[in-house]
């Protein structure tokens, strides 16, 4: 193999495959970039297992070939050169030349063991914009379960109707659902498709994306994703199992809604908080007309707000937990939101005065053993 490549291409480049990179690799094959030869130029891979991240970079090439080489010692030295950089590869070896002062040797690595990627190009696709993909992310990861047993739960649930894409995560505390409108439309013998991508993954494409083209696709089949954007894929095995009809949860009326700036919100809810990190997290909500009083008590201190509100319905008292709460309310935008209830032991619902592109429910202490079960 002979190329010749911008040392800037192939840093972008190397930036977004070198994201799957694992500080221990369980194998040595995980510690390497595959570089080949296309069309289009370099094609570099990097595997973990769990995620692959391929990038394409222009490059002139005047010999085909490939070749595994270590991840992190490339990108390091890549980051230090400038202008063009000459690839060559001959017994296992890797010269690396720049501007006839740098000449650098790396030693192949055995490419033998590295993986095949699971072809995806034919699977189900959707496309959206990357910037709408990465906000509905940062709005509802919050949400991710944690635990080991709930793997279902630690991933992001992906449902794509013909004319929307709703993300939802819910970890059996909260629930956060974005919805996404798209142009391009499921076949419409289909009322909607839907996948389980592991959250980790999700958040990486985010932020990936973020770096890409204006435009973010995902393919997928019944097993595997692939998301595309710019010159960069990312590839994913996806959770196997059925997720949790998040729709039997959500209450379709409701006795209580209050209507408040968010705000100031807020601001209570956190001054509120500090009292209530030194006892249990808990936080009373007292509900009547007019206002909105959250109260903190433990055996250090207590706290009392009070906000001015606009009720419609019965007075209620209920009582949360003070992070579940504010990872909600922190997490919409506008300048005033709608707290919907039905007793104080049912789910709260949390929403936009306007529209209903953001839909979050957090549980009531009372309610939260409950909904594990």
């Amino acid at each position: 193999m002979h190329v010749l490549v911008s040392a800037n291409e192939l840093n972008r480049g190397m930036s977004m495959v070198t994201r799957a990179l694992l500080s221990k690799a369980p194998m040595p094959s995980y510690e390497g970039v595959l570089i080949e030869t296309t069309d289009e130029g370099l094609l570099l891979t990097i595997t973990n297992g769990s995620m692959t991240v391929r990038s394409t970079v222009p490059a002139t090439i005047e010999k085909e070939g490939s070749a595994l080489l270590p991840a992190r010692l490339l990108y390091e030295l890549i980051r230090k050169l400038e202008g063009d950089i000459k690839l060559s590869i001959k017994d296992r070896k890797a010269k690396i030349e720049a501007a006839n002062i740098s000449s650098t040797e790396l030693m192949c690595m055995d490419a033998v063991e590295f993986p095949e990627i699971s072809d995806v190009e034919n699977g189900i696709s959707v496309k959206m914009p990357h910037g709408a993909y990465s906000s509905a992310v940062s709005k509802t990861a919050f949400a991710l379960s944690s635990e080991a047993s709930q793997r279902i739960l630690t991933g992001l649930y992906m449902q794509v109707f013909r004319n929307e894409v709703r993300i939802v995560c819910l970890d059996g505390f909260r629930l956060a659902m974005q919805k996404i409108f798209i142009t391009n439309k499921v076949s419409e013998d289909m009322e909607y498709i839907s996948c389980i991508i592991p959250g980790s993954i999700a958040k990486e494409i985010a932020l990936m994306a973020s770096e890409g083209d204006d435009e973010i696709k995902f393919n997928f089949t019944k097993s595997h994703i692939m998301a595309t954007f710019g010159n960069t894929k990312v590839y994913s095995p996806l959770i196997m199992g059925e997720y949790i009809n998040y729709q039997q949860i959500l209450p379709e009326s409701w006795t209580s809604a209050v209507k408040l700036d968010r705000h100031t919100f807020i601001s209570s809810v956190e001054r509120a908080a500090i009292i209530a990190r030194e006892g249990n997290n808990l936080l009373r909500l007292s509900i009547k007309d007019g206002e909105l009083s959250i109260s903190a008590n433990t055996e250090k201190a207590n706290s009392f707000e009070r906000i001015v509100i606009d009720l419609q319905g019965q007075p209620l008292d209920i009582a949360f937990n003070s992070r579940y709460l504010m990872d909600v309310v922190k997490n919409i935008d506008g300048k005033e939101l709608v707290l919907r209830f039905n007793t104080n032991v049912s789910p709260c619902v949390v929403c936009p005065v306007k529209g209903d592109q953001y839909t979050y429910l957090v549980l009531p202490v009372r309610t939260i053993e409950i909904m594990e079960e």
